[in-house]
């Protein structure tokens, strides 16, 4: 299992500046977490090839509709279309559509707004298949999405959407909020999850929290689990989804990381 950073959290959206900042970290990877449009993806492509990093996704970050009370179903497939083309040029990177639960706060209720997600999913997944690129989606607290917020519902979807070209993304904080078992979750999930994400259970890294990721570790290696890991860790006084914007931020976040990356490291060296 490679170890990559989702790169939201360190508050960069520059190639150069992301792959260097995980190489420094000791990473093997990151994921893409920012506005595809903020950088060109062959930029992205040429340092990632050039240190050794695997991209393991695109995660648009700002991918909630710029005026919500005036989404449409056009408008939020064009989006993702865009950023869909975004990945296939750099080298067919999954894509995450979880964002796109964002584009149904303007519907009458929640069965109009669910189909609606159903609705631009499949038309973007149909999208994704054609470009050889996969699709990701993360299952999120319901603090932060207005949809698919346990393991089960975002089976479901899948099962509404249809094909084997989406897989799944599941975060150990946002677990602790919306999962009645994280551990269940994790055993009954591991067919079709792609990334597992780490944070503790108030956003920081490995041990700043009460979650048990040894036995996270373990479900994911007696299971099986050939995907991939990234951190993402917020600092105490930034969460839950603020950057650091100082060098004494920056380093502090930089400890967090590495910690957490050496922690995991070591669930499996024993």
């Amino acid at each position: 299992m490679g170890i990559s950073v989702v790169t939201w959290t360190l508050g960069m959206t520059a190639a150069a500046e992301v792959t260097s900042k995980a190489i420094e970290l000791g990473l093997d990877g990151i994921q893409y977490a920012g506005d595809h449009r903020d950088v060109a993806a062959a930029d992205l492509k040429h340092h990632a090839t050039q240190t050794g990093l695997k991209i393991i996704a695109v995660d648009p970050i700002n991918a909630a509709p710029s005026e919500p009370k005036a989404a449409t179903e056009a408008d939020a497939i064009a989006y993702y279309r865009d950023v869909v083309d975004f990945a296939a040029e750099l080298g067919s990177v999954p894509v995450t559509l979880h964002g796109l639960s964002l584009w149904t706060r303007n519907c009458s209720d929640s069965t109009a707004a669910r189909e609606r997600l159903v609705r631009c999913c499949k038309a973007v997944d149909g999208y994704a298949q054609q470009c050889g690129v996969r699709t990701l989606y993360e299952v999120c607290n319901h603090y932060e999405v207005p949809l698919i917020h346990t393991a089960s519902e975002c089976r479901e979807l899948m099962r509404q959407i249809g094909g084997n070209n989406m897989s799944l993304i599941l975060d150990s904080f946002h677990m602790n909020i919306d999962e009645p078992d994280p551990n269940q979750a994790l055993r009954d999930n591991l067919d079709v999850l792609a990334i597992y994400h780490i944070s503790d259970s108030g956003r920081g890294g490995i041990g700043s929290g009460h979650l048990d990721f040894r036995a996270h570790h373990d479900i994911l290696v007696d299971g099986g689990f050939a995907g991939e890991i990234a951190i993402e860790p917020v600092l105490p006084h930034l969460t839950p989804s603020t950057a650091p914007t100082n060098r004494s931020e920056r380093a502090a976040l930089d400890q967090e990381i590495e910690r957490s990356a050496q922690c995991w490291r070591a669930y499996s060296a024993r």
